[in-house]
């Protein structure tokens, strides 16, 4: 019971127990009203008789008339004349019969009807005794008629003050249910400062100190992120144009390479700008700053609308990048010619039209060696830089032309949905505790029996518009081998296109409804691409599972700035961070920085850390020395079929 609900049930006890006590003074007051009123009345009425009588006492005949129109003009139980020798002259009586008066008022209502007496005079002598008593009707029913007014009269009054008292409770309380809310928040990992403040001395003190100790934490947790933040940009960010760098590149392209998704196949494409030689040597550094920006500006700008997941990099020796994950050949050659050419031709008057920009792509695929991927890609655009300006150069891997073109890819998809060709496989995060859940992946067994994984065949799904078809699939034959297999836990990584398809939402939200059972068992996985690009989808998807009682975590965490601005607004139950963005710094007190930041930052907003691509045991122990106690890859478990 709430502190409010019981505060008003004494306020309630304690106002009917003064109302029935103010009453029963009240109606006791009252009955002695009415039996003094009672006593005066038969006072007056055998004064007046007795006088009466004493006018003619020789005569009986006139004394009964006097008796009888008495009687029959009042309210009595009796009356009655006794000579002084104590003899019987008259008597007048009624037997007592009480109309319109409960019972068990009578009963339980003592009420003394008083008998009076006065002496009737014949001359200086005395003739005799007159006695009246009045009849106990009348008084029982002005004293019941009382009782029903004072009862209405309470009652009223009763139902007047509880309700003001429970608007002066509630009032009162207010101040403390946003106490409890506040608290709430701040057990959930929320920065709640209450903006109103009580007048109450008491909540007035407690509000202060948890505005105080949420302020603490928050200036807390922002100075980490900033410095999180701040370390990044020194690790991985260019400072002239903002993109990122060669280093923040290599890292890129090797978790690329390495996934098990769409984004592990594409394309890298390097551009390289030439006679700039006069200029540097000049020693015109705005100028230069200039055309890094501009060319920056402009790539940023047309690979974020061609490609989706796409990042742009500035590297040393004037040279520009990007990785353009799940692309053809095609599209990426007609986007790298409208950079050059929208640069070339749209330019700053200020920059000299000596300045040329040639271009190299080269694709990836997974398990590329990354050293492999930057060969290709600089021995293209050497080759590009031999041609007129503007040129551009592919290089043609063979194993990757080898491919299955796109209609081979169709069909085998198609072939692989109608037959249910696909299979679920499984990894596990263990900490010292056991396990924590494990990752599952999505794999395709082809006409001719081989089987393929995620990466090759998720391009062409996404590109066929069948992704949220397939990740249903995993969803439910998830939950069939949870209900087999009770104890266990499995992560789902959703792609971004479920997570903005609105149909498969309204199927999610039905589905978690029916396996609420499953909520303790069942986690839900987004990449934090999608989270950067579309946080608010991110918010309602969010919040969407977690209303059902199930959780959110973050894959492939880069700890980038956006990502880490948008923590405390979805707050996932766990982000994996791989190896590589955990061993930021070759200097070790700067990476101890680094990682004291994001333990700070996940640990004041309930986050599990999951350390991910661990391939050996070193690798394990070196990270555990550093507190981090989740860990997921090759070098922890393999994986494997997930079966019963």
């Amino acid at each position: 019971m709430s502190l409010l609900k019981q505060t008003q049930l004494l306020v309630t006890l304690l106002l009917t127990a003064t109302l029935i006590i103010v009453l029963r003074i009240n109606f006791n007051t009252a009955r002695e009203f009415t039996a003094n009123e009672s006593y005066l009345n038969t006072k007056n009425n055998v004064n007046m008789l007795a006088l009466t009588l004493s006018i003619r006492p020789m005569d009986e005949d006139f004394m009964k008339t006097c008796i009888n129109a008495m009687f029959d003009g009042g309210y009595f139980e009796f009356i009655s004349l006794v000579r002084q020798d104590g003899s019987l002259v008259y008597e007048k009586r009624e037997p007592v019969a009480i109309h319109g008066v409960p019972s068990f008022f009578i009963t339980h209502v003592d009420l003394v009807i008083p008998e009076v007496e006065a002496k009737v005079m014949a001359g200086w002598n005395i003739f005799g005794t007159l006695k009246i008593k009045g009849h106990p009707g009348s008084s029982y029913t002005k004293l019941w008629e009382t009782l029903k007014q004072l009862c209405l009269q309470f009652f009223v009054l009763g139902i007047l003050v509880f309700f003001l008292s429970v608007l002066g409770l509630r009032h009162l309380l207010g101040a403390l249910e946003k106490i409890k809310h506040q608290a709430e928040e701040i057990s959930n990992n929320a920065f709640i400062v209450n903006q109103d403040i009580p007048q109450t001395p008491e909540l007035k003190k407690v509000v202060l100190a948890m505005n105080t100790m949420v302020k603490k934490v928050q200036s807390i947790y922002e100075h980490n992120l900033e410095n999180l933040s701040k370390y990044q940009k020194l690790r991985y960010q260019d400072k002239i144009t903002g993109l990122h760098n060669r280093t923040s590149f290599i890292k890129q392209l090797a978790m690329f390479t390495g996934d098990e998704s769409k984004k592990a196949r594409g394309h890298v494409v390097f551009f390289g700008l030439t006679g700039m030689e006069a200029i540097e040597a000049s020693g015109n550094r705005p100028l230069v700053h200039k055309i890094f920006k501009e060319m920056a500006g402009i790539l940023d700008t047309r690979t974020g609308a061609a490609v989706p997941d796409a990042t742009v990099y500035r590297f040393p020796r004037r040279e520009f990048a990007a990785i353009l994950p799940d692309t053809e050949p095609r599209d990426v050659m007609t986007l790298v010619e409208s950079v050059i050419k929208k640069f070339l031709s749209e330019k700053d008057r200020d920059i000299p039209d000596t300045i040329k920009v040639y271009a190299g792509i080269s694709s990836y695929d997974k398990n590329d060696d990354v050293g492999m991927v930057l060969s290709r890609t600089d021995y293209a655009l050497s080759k590009a830089k031999i041609g007129h300006p503007g040129t551009v150069r592919m290089f043609r891997n063979e194993s990757f032309q080898k491919a299955l073109g796109k209609q081979e890819w169709k069909t085998l998809i198609e072939v692989a949905f109608s037959k249910n060709h696909f299979f679920l496989t499984a990894q596990p995060v263990h900490s010292d505790l056991g396990e924590f859940h494990r990752e599952v992946f999505v794999n395709m067994v082809d006409q001719e029996g081989i089987q393929r994984k995620a990466n090759l065949f998720m391009p062409m799904i996404t590109t066929l518009g069948l992704a949220s078809k397939l990740d249903r699939y995993i969803i439910e034959e998830s939950a069939v081998f949870l209900q087999e297999n009770q104890g266990s836990v499995l992560a789902v990584n959703l792609t971004t296109e479920f997570c903005r398809d609105h149909l498969a939402a309204a199927w999610l939200r039905q589905f978690l409804s029916d396996k609420e059972s499953l909520s303790d068992h069942l986690l839900f996985e987004i990449h934090e691409n999608t989270l950067i690009n579309f946080p608010e989808i991110c918010f309602d998807f969010n919040g969407l599972i977690t209303g059902k009682g199930f959780k959110l975590g973050i894959d492939r965490f880069t700890m980038h700035d956006a990502s880490l601005l948008l923590l405390d607004k979805i707050k996932p139950y766990y982000i994996k961070i791989e190896r590589d963005y955990l061993e930021v710094f070759d200097d070790p007190q700067k990476a101890d920085m680094v990682l004291n930041s994001l333990f700070a930052i996940t640990k004041s907003l309930g986050i599990n850390l999951i350390a991910t691509k661990i391939e050996n045991e070193t690798q394990r122990l070196e990270l555990a020395d550093k507190n981090i106690t989740y860990f997921q890859g090759h070098g922890i478990a393999e994986i494997i079929p997930l079966k019963g």
